[in-house]
C-alpha cells in the first residue's frame, strides 16, 4: 500500500497542476510538422511508473538541429515562454527567459520539468554542446541554472 501512495499523489499532482487544453494555441499542420523536423526528443510521463522518460522522435542526422533552431522550436511550441540566445561558450549555451512567470508558477511542477528536459536534450543533442545555462528569475517550480541531461534522470 506505502508502495502505491506516492504513484497517487503524483497522479493527483499530474491531474490538478497538468495542461488545459484550451489554454493552447492551437497549431496549423504545418508548424507541427515543421516542429517534429527540428527536435529530436520530447519528454513524456510513463503512466505507471510516474516518471519523467525521453523519447527519441527522430532519428536521423543532426546536421539540421541548431541553437537557433532549438529556441525556435521552443518558443513556437510555448509562446509564453520566450528563450532568447545570449552566447555560447566552450561546451555550454547560455539562455535567458525575460519573463519566466509562465514557467515558475502556472505550468504545475510537472510542466517545467518536462519543458526544460526536452529543451535540454534537444540543445544537448547537438555536437560539442554538453550544458545549458538558463538565467531567469526562480519561482516555485523551476529555477535558474546550469542544466545537462544527467539533471533528469529518475525524475
Amino acid at each position: 500500500m506505502k508502495k502505491l501512495l506516492p504513484g497517487f499523489i503524483l497522479s493527483v499532482l499530474v491531474i490538478s497542476c497538468g495542461n488545459n487544453k484550451s489554454d493552447q494555441p492551437a497549431a496549423d499542420e504545418d508548424s507541427t510538422g515543421l516542429l517534429e523536423n527540428r527536435l529530436v526528443w520530447q519528454a513524456a510521463l510513463n503512466d505507471s511508473t510516474g516518471l519523467l522518460e525521453m523519447k527519441q522522435v527522430r532519428s536521423e542526422t543532426t546536421d539540421s538541429l541548431s541553437i537557433q533552431s532549438v529556441i525556435e522550436s521552443a518558443n513556437q511550441t510555448n509562446p509564453e515562454i520566450v528563450l532568447s540566445f545570449v552566447k555560447t561558450s566552450n561546451d555550454t549555451v547560455y539562455l535567458k527567459i525575460a519573463d519566466a512567470h509562465f514557467l515558475t508558477q502556472q505550468m504545475g511542477s510537472t510542466g517545467p520539468t518536462m519543458y526544460l528536459a526536452s529543451l535540454i536534450y534537444n540543445l544537448t543533442e547537438i555536437p560539442n554542446i554538453k550544458y545549458v545555462n538558463l538565467d531567469f528569475e526562480e519561482g516555485d517550480h523551476a529555477q535558474p541554472g546550469t542544466y545537462n541531461r544527467d539533471t533528469f534522470k529518475d525524475q
